[in-house]
């Protein structure tokens, strides 16, 4: 049975594009919409392991127009009007920014928990546990409550969260002292970091009360402020589509770190360290990586024929063509109806290379 959180509404962002997982993912079709994984795609993964515990009607996509029908289609007990509409993808601020403006508009300073539909998360019972115990601590605290993990290498990609003491423990979980937060640090400091309890990544997974977050946007970030202020006074209203298309594009494109979490202190916020066999999958090289249950595992899906094959990931279509590869090893092949990948799995970074030279050579119809 679903346990009542009445004020609490998820904000589940989908506005990524994904470059890296080309070809699979585009831009009209993005990585968190694509079967990646065990054919099923990160927002249906994310969807299910919600409904457990949550109601539908509570869950709040964030997304541009143009994936509107791929939510619509994987998760069809989300109310359409639930689903908040970026006029254009202006970075993390902006769409935190429009989710809180438009869910205080809707019920009056509600709690709000920021998820990413892209990412993995195995421990399903901690996550739920975690998600519980946040939205009591900020009820009770009257803070901001981040969701951490424990770093399992130095990565050099996400951002740490340095921690103090701990304030308490409930059902397994820590709370502790929030000291600062740390983006994308070098390598050096990162495997610091990772040698040190004092820190966890941090994957973005907060829970704020509306007016909470929008006073800090008041505060460190005040050109995003004033045009979320109008759309506000215009939403519900005949304006509110004229005035969203006209104000968004004035939000300065930065991320929801640098424009807010990087100011907040330990009077602003604790963090609560949860298990949650948590990854970012970005690349192909960590898609095969979070599939693999030993190294040199092959993955693969489709209508594949492999002989002697060791390390690879091959994704094919499941229909209309078979691919037979032999003899390969450490490569990742990606192959779509009008787009074929073919690279070293230790070089599945630079995918986005390939991105930049289809738009210098105006080949759009392939992005």
């Amino acid at each position: 049975m679903q346990v009542s959180h009445k004020d609490l509404k998820i904000a589940l962002f989908c506005g990524g594009a994904g470059t890296r997982m080309w070809p699979m993912s585009r831009a009209t079709s993005p990585k968190q919409f694509q079967p990646l994984i065990e054919n099923k795609s990160t927002f249906e993964m994310m969807i299910a392991r919600l409904k457990k515990e949550f109601p539908m009607a509570d869950i709040f996509p964030v997304t541009v127009r143009d994936n509107v029908a791929w939510i619509v289609k994987l998760a069809p007990e989300i109310p359409l009007e639930n689903i908040i509409i970026e006029p254009q993808t202006r970075d993390t601020a902006a769409a935190v920014g429009l989710a809180a403006t438009v869910l205080n508009k809707k019920f009056e300073n509600p709690y709000v928990l920021a998820l990413w539909s892209d990412h993995v998360v195995r421990n399903e019972g901690e996550f739920i546990k975690a998600i519980k115990l946040a939205h009591a601590t900020a009820r009770q605290m009257d803070k901001f409550v981040e969701i951490g993990v424990r770093p399992t290498f130095a990565s050099v990609a996400l951002g740490y969260l340095k921690i103090g003491k701990m304030l308490k423990t409930v059902d397994g979980l820590a709370i502790f002292e929030f000291v600062k937060q740390i983006e994308k640090p070098n390598y050096a400091s990162a495997k610091k970091f990772v040698e040190s309890w004092e820190y966890l990544w941090h994957i973005g997974y907060s829970l704020w009360s509306t007016k909470k977050m929008l006073a800090k946007f008041e505060k460190h970030f005040a050109d995003g402020a004033s045009a979320l202020f109008k759309i506000s006074n215009a939403w519900g209203s005949s304006r509110q589509e004229a005035v969203l298309k006209s104000q968004y594009p004035k939000i300065p494109k930065t991320s929801i770190d640098f424009a807010v979490n990087a100011h907040l202190t330990s009077e602003d916020q604790v963090v609560i360290s949860a298990d949650l066999s948590w990854r970012d999958v970005g690349t192909w090289a960590e898609l095969k990586e979070e599939m693999s249950q030993e190294s040199g595992d092959n993955i693969i899906q489709g209508e594949v024929i492999d002989i002697d094959l060791k390390d690879c990931l091959i994704y094919g279509p499941e229909e209309k063509k078979v691919i037979a590869a032999i003899g390969l090893e450490g490569l990742v092949v990606v192959d779509t109806e009008d787009a074929l990948l073919i690279c070293p799995k230790d070089r599945t970074e630079e995918v986005k290379k390939v991105i930049e030279k289809l738009k210098e050579g105006k080949k759009d119809k392939y992005l």
